[in-house]
């Protein structure tokens, strides 16, 4: 069973475009490797436009000192200031995609839009040339990162002006026309292929990693979250967000009664029923991205509602209470019914004390629980909590 928010779509990879099919995942795979993407990226753009200069040497070697000449190495020397402000520009971003993707896709089509214009000025050269840009087409498909899609139609374009500045120029016979023609046809056939698998596997990888976390976070029966995620201190975080922005947040502790007795009496399969649907019914009645459903254990579940008052979470309980109480779970060719008792702690909003530990929420949620057990189970009691001792009622 995949987690809610991974499912079978959103993990599909798209093996045309070598991106996932769900654009909210590519997303989060993008930022996931936007770091290493960076470094890799500021480095090739530096080590570019140092050798795009330097290869001017050929330029005057080539033309001697002349006006020609001196214009090309100006045209390289613009090539480099372009991949010099990319780069600029992922150092002042280091947190953008976008700005990342653009500063690629600005720097290579510059490098390769004045390429030609280089060439056209050397037809003696042809065979350094071709060499450069073979070398230069490598660097598209696999050193700078980029979108699939982007580097293929950058590399093809390229090879498209390349071709079509040797047949305007007319210096090569047909047959040397008709062969580079070819390898460069093969040129991008493989860089097409290195790119693609290279794509495919970083995201297969990025998937199992995915997988494997969720598998770690979830609970293999209910789907919920487990209480590892409790450890891991993403609920002390919404505690601290809350108490930043000033905005209430509330926990809501349910425990299903006399679990042991469906348990006893329908057996252990049946229970495993219960428990899967109770889930479902929690995971179906809170806002998806923004509650946290918990198995905090056994028959007990912790339901995490940030920017929710006191209020609020008592009626959704309540909900929740009245649901499950009418509702009937098909067990083996009969049916289990079931209630569930509810505790709900909430810190206010703006409120001048809050609670330094998420603990605090949790054992205040506990003891509210554990006063509607007392009362006869299947109801809803609240409290509210504040890191000064005493100012905590119960309604």
């Amino acid at each position: 069973m995949l987690p809610q928010h991974l499912s079978t779509s959103s993990l599909a990879i798209d093996r045309h475009r070598a991106e996932f099919a769900d654009r909210a995942f590519e997303e989060r795979f993008l930022r996931y490797c936007l770091p290493e993407r960076n470094a890799q990226l500021k480095t090739s753009l530096l080590i570019s436009a140092a050798f795009y200069v330097v290869f001017g040497l050929t330029d005057l070697a080539t033309l001697g000192s002349t006006p020609t000449a001196w214009a090309m190495i100006g045209l390289r020397v613009i090539v480099a200031l372009v991949a010099v402000g990319a780069y600029l520009a992922i150092a002042r971003h280091p947190d953008s995609v976008p700005v990342s993707i653009r500063a690629t896709c600005a720097a290579l089509v510059a490098g390769l839009a004045v390429f030609p214009v280089l060439c056209w000025y050397q037809p003696a050269a042809m065979a350094w040339n071709l060499m450069s840009l073979a070398l230069i087409l490598m660097a598209v498909y696999v050193i700078f990162p980029n979108r699939f899609v982007y580097a293929v139609a950058i590399g093809i374009g390229a090879s498209v002006a390349f071709g079509a500045m040797l047949v305007i120029q007319g210096s090569l016979r047909m047959d040397d026309l008709v062969a580079l023609v070819l390898l460069l046809i093969l040129g991008n056939s493989l860089g097409c292929i290195a790119a693609r698998r290279f794509h495919l596997v970083q995201r297969e990888q990025f998937r199992s990693a995915m997988l494997l976390q969720e598998l770690a976070d979830r609970d293999p029966l209910t789907g919920c979250h487990n209480r590892r995620i409790l450890q891991s201190g993403l609920l002390d975080a919404e505690l601290a967000r809350a108490g930043r922005y000033g905005s209430a947040l509330s926990v809501i502790l349910c425990d299903i009664d006399h679990f042991k007795r469906i348990n006893d009496t329908h057996g252990h399969a049946a229970g495993d029923q219960v428990l899967g649907a109770f889930a479902g019914l929690l995971q179906s009645m809170v806002r998806d991205a923004v509650d946290t459903v918990v198995r905090y254990g056994g028959e007990e579940f912790l339901i995490v509602l940030p920017q929710t008052d006191l209020a609020g979470a008592q009626a959704l309980a309540e909900r929740i209470r009245a649901t499950f109480a009418e509702a009937a779970t098909p067990v083996g060719g009969q049916t289990v019914r079931a209630t569930a008792s509810f505790g709900v702690a909430s810190v206010p909003a703006l409120h001048p004390h809050p609670p330094a530990r998420f603990e605090a929420l949790i054992g205040a949620a506990d003891d509210a629980l554990y006063a509607v057990k007392r009362g006869g189970r299947n109801g809803v009691r609240g409290t509210v909590v504040a890191g000064v001792e005493g100012l905590r009622s119960y309604a």
